[in-house]
């Protein structure tokens, strides 16, 4: 009896009783179908995440403060105030200065260094002069910045430009993004020293995309910054100005997870700690990921509970079939292809339901991703909430098929042990 004979056999044998084999399906069918579809989940969400850290150019590039000193120390104990250093926040930081990039730039595996000031404004306006409440940030060399409209900032240039943040667009009096390139809008920034504001006026080069990195903040070019920061300082004492907010390291492009490990070490060795993008939104991919886990679980149980099923439904067929079997061994067959009719009919049914599961998944994604982008998704351009790949599809199916199959060696080893005289004897 060839394998085909067999496969043929089986896929006839698990008609005899459709109701019973399409409820045995039906409960595989759920847990395949929740499987396929959170997986389908944590490759969409995961896959916009890498795009974002990509599109930002973010790989090597590290952001370098100081060690935060206002909490306890390692070992629980409040740590003393130093009156020689300087803090820059209620949670006492030391300020990073000129000595500190140079310092930097010589640790092991930062190739470069830039110094980022830390600017405060008041309040941004536009077109309908209502005044909105901003913040904005120094734009960096070598990150990529992903524009709806517009293009990027010149840092070699003295005039103030900014590439807003696309939530300001209507705010501020535009009808559109593109409408608002090329306008001017007033930024305020005040004294750090006395509160006094002064007003500058940016042209707006660009209007960034939503994005999940530094969402709602807009970009400055160094002129920019360079002249909000004097307005910030002005009335300080010369102890307290030049001081940077953080530095942002670049390493080599091709930097290894390990590499990064070491950097990170030495910096903390030297007194500052460093923190990459991917760890900014570590906190967003690990949350994915459990959300998904724990619904792949829920999938997990159908699963376990189908298996149940697939032994039922064939532990039925071998008391249905008893006389059958004892004939086709009084003819020849071997135990070993009676074990194997048995088994090929599990696999089949962890086959179908799988495939139905998956195809249903594919379906309902396909419906979830046209409704999240017509509505909570709009703004997210790029992201698709739900995506599919063959080689998880793939595995999905192999993995269900295994444990229908460990589920039929039961009811399949019965059969096979069948004496095909009593068989036949069988009423």
């Amino acid at each position: 009896m060839k394998f085909s004979d067999i496969l043929k056999s089986a896929s006839s044998n698990l008609m005899r009783n459709k109701g019973r084999t399409i409820l045995t399906i039906v409960a595989i069918f759920i847990g395949a179908f929740t499987i396929s579809l959170t997986t389908g989940v944590n490759i969409g969400v995961n896959d916009y995440i890498d795009k974002q850290v990509g599109s930002v150019g973010g790989q090597n590039q590290i952001m370098i403060q100081p060690k935060m000193t206002g909490g306890p120390s390692e070992d629980g104990e409040p740590q003393k105030y130093d009156e020689n250093k300087k803090s820059s926040s209620m949670q006492q930081q030391e300020a990073l200065d000129k000595k500190d990039l140079e310092k930097i730039k010589k640790i092991d595996g930062i190739k470069n260094a830039e110094a980022m000031k830390s600017v405060s404004t008041s309040y941004i306006s536009g077109e309908n002069n209502e005044k909105y409440v901003f913040s904005g940030m120094p734009m960096v060399e070598e990150l990529n910045v992903d524009l709806e409209a517009g293009k990027g900032l010149d840092q070699k240039s003295s005039e103030f430009q900014i590439n807003l943040a696309p939530e300001y667009v209507k705010s501020l009096g535009y009808k559109s993004s593109e409408e608002a390139i090329g306008k001017t809008v007033k930024i305020a920034a005040p004294s750090t020293a006395t509160g006094e504001e002064k007003v500058i006026e940016a042209k707006i080069t660009g209007v960034r995309n939503t994005s999940l990195i530094q969402d709602g903040m807009s970009l400055l070019n160094h002129s920019l910054v360079d002249e909000i920061s004097k307005i910030n300082e002005e009335g300080l004492p010369e102890a307290m100005t030049g001081q940077y907010g953080l530095i942002m390291g670049e390493m080599s492009k091709d930097v290894t997870k390990s590499e990064i490990a070491d950097v990170k070490e030495r910096l903390d060795k030297a007194g500052y700690m460093g923190q990459t993008v991917e760890d900014q939104i570590g906190m967003i991919r690990n949350v994915i990921n459990a959300i998904t886990g724990v619904l792949t679980m829920f999938g997990a149980i159908a699963l376990l509970a189908a298996s149940f099923g697939i032994i039922n439904t064939l532990y039925m067929s071998v008391q249905e079939r008893t006389r059958e079997i004892g004939l086709m061994k009084a003819m020849g067959l071997s135990s070993g292809k009676v074990f194997t009719i048995f088994s090929v009919e599990a696999a089949l049914i962890g086959f179908l339901g799988s495939l139905l599961g998956i195809l249903g998944a594919v379906g309902a994604g396909a419906l979830i991703n046209q409704i999240a982008a017509d509505s909570f998704l709009k703004s997210l351009t790029g992201f698709t909430l739900i995506q599919f790949s063959a080689s998880s599809s793939a595995v999905i199916i192999l993995v269900i098929m295994g444990i229908a199959f460990l589920a039929g060696t039961l009811p399949a080893r019965r059969a096979a042990k069948l004496d095909p005289i009593e068989s036949l004897r069988y009423e």
